[in-house]
């Protein structure tokens, strides 16, 4: 049972009971982190027979999830789910599903409902293996939306200068950044003055989308670098970070300027990245330099680089 109350210094704290287990408490700066708290706390404690999407959804999170980049978004997916699917997991059908894709597809892009759809897959498949929980996953029965291309977009530098005009100074060094590192905006914004080594020309990635890399900056990054470490000593809540940032906010940040500098829709904080994989390319290197830039894993997630225009590849023939 959950007890929430207000304090004197204006903060939440949150108080749950579990059978068995001593009582566990936390404070939080708002009433609903706390609440929040304390419903997730809840939920991995729930019996098998009772569980509905949202504590299945939590359990599989904490369990599978926790301390890695993609939790948050895991549970914002989850609180998604549940204001669809309120009722016991046994009674989720098919038919329900197919239903609350279609009505996702009129409000949302087909990509948002499809990655939806898979978490809930990956929910019903952990219940069956992960928990041994005797249910059929009513995902598999339906189609899910088709992925969105992947935009070939390549980001000339007029519009890139466009684009940093229209930014904050904060915000324009992480959009450079972008371009300058191939790095993603997760990426970017977990970056700590102890991952920087610029005199080796060197970023270390830690739990990046593909696991902790190292990567090589170009003189422009390290001048981009030595920036946000004088920004971020003078903000004294830094606390190692280089940017205080939220990553809806860059990318929120980005749209605004786009549209301030009348840029086309297309011109996107991730277009940066393939803006910088494709002219490295470009250049000739092959698929495993080009991974190191990148950060891929695998040769056939490069392979849209390759398919290179006839003049590219020009000055490496003769």
């Amino acid at each position: 049972m959950a007890n929430i109350r207000s304090l004197p210094s204006g903060n939440w704290n949150a108080q749950v009971r579990l059978r068995g287990s001593p009582p566990q408490s936390k404070t939080f700066p708002t009433q609903a982190l706390a609440q929040a708290w304390a419903d997730q706390l809840e939920a991995v404690t729930k019996t098998h027979q009772t569980h509905t999407l949202y504590t299945l959804g939590v359990t599989y999170c904490e369990t599978m999830l926790k301390g890695k980049g993609s939790y948050d978004h895991a549970i914002k997916i989850v609180d998604q789910l549940f204001a669809a699917f309120p009722q016991s997991i046994h009674d989720i059908t098919p038919q329900l599903v197919n239903d609350f894709k279609l009505k996702r597809l009129q409000t949302v892009k087909p990509a948002t409902c499809r990655i939806q759809l898979a978490f809930m897959s990956r929910f019903f498949r952990f219940a069956k293996r992960g928990l041994l929980i005797d249910i059929h996953n009513p995902v598999s029965d339906i189609a899910l939306p088709k992925p969105d291309k992947s935009s070939d977009k390549v980001i000339s530098a007029g519009e890139l200068g466009q684009l940093l005009d229209k930014l904050s100074p904060t915000m324009a060094l992480i959009v450079e950044l972008a371009y300058e590192t191939a790095m993603r905006r997760s990426e970017i914004l977990k970056l700590t003055t102890q991952c920087l080594h610029l005199d080796e020309r060197i970023a270390d990635v830690v739990d990046g989308k593909n696991g902790t890399r190292s990567v090589p900056l170009t003189m422009r990054a390290i001048e981009l670098l030595k920036e946000a470490q004088r920004l971020a000593v003078a903000n004294k809540a830094h606390r190692g970070r280089l940017f205080i940032v939220t990553p809806h906010a860059v990318s929120q940040a980005v749209r605004l300027a786009r549209n301030k500098a009348g840029l086309d829709c297309s011109v996107r904080l991730h277009q940066l990245r393939h803006t910088r994989i494709t002219n490295v390319a470009k250049k000739g290197f092959n698929n495993a330099q080009i991974m190191i830039v990148s950060g891929h894993r695998d040769t056939r997630s490069v392979a849209r680089y390759s398919h290179l225009n006839a003049k590219d590849v020009l000055h490496l023939i003769d």
